[in-house]
């Protein structure tokens, strides 16, 4: 049976320094998945490790940890021109986006 995974919160959501950079990156993130995916049906390999690496320090900055090893994951996938394993790993990185879309205060 599938199971469902839960939100993903960031850990720093109580830092009022970052909520609006919190917010502007939660809801920026679908458009910058789309991006990375586009990229490398495009077989853009250098954008996909470049988009991956920006969104990993993004995402380590503001408290997602989980998402900047599966970006990062995505950038060596894609400087390795490792085919199977660059989907893969962007599907882990889709999927992590959702939950974190879902974790952010402003989803419904």
């Amino acid at each position: 049976m599938f199971e469902r995974k839960p939100p993903i919160r960031s850990t720093q959501e109580d830092v009022v320094e970052l909520a609006e950079d919190i917010d502007r990156f939660v809801i920026g993130l679908a458009e910058r998945i789309d991006a990375i995916q586009d990229a490398e049906l495009a077989q853009k390999l250098g954008e996909v490790a470049e988009q991956a690496r920006t969104l990993a320090a993004e995402a380590d900055r503001l408290g997602y940890p989980g998402m900047a090893v599966s970006a990062k994951g995505v950038a060596m996938s894609a400087e390795d021109d490792a085919g199977d394993e660059l989907q893969e790993t962007i599907v882990e990185l889709t999927e992590l986006a959702q939950r974190v879309r879902q974790g952010h205060r402003g989803a419904a």
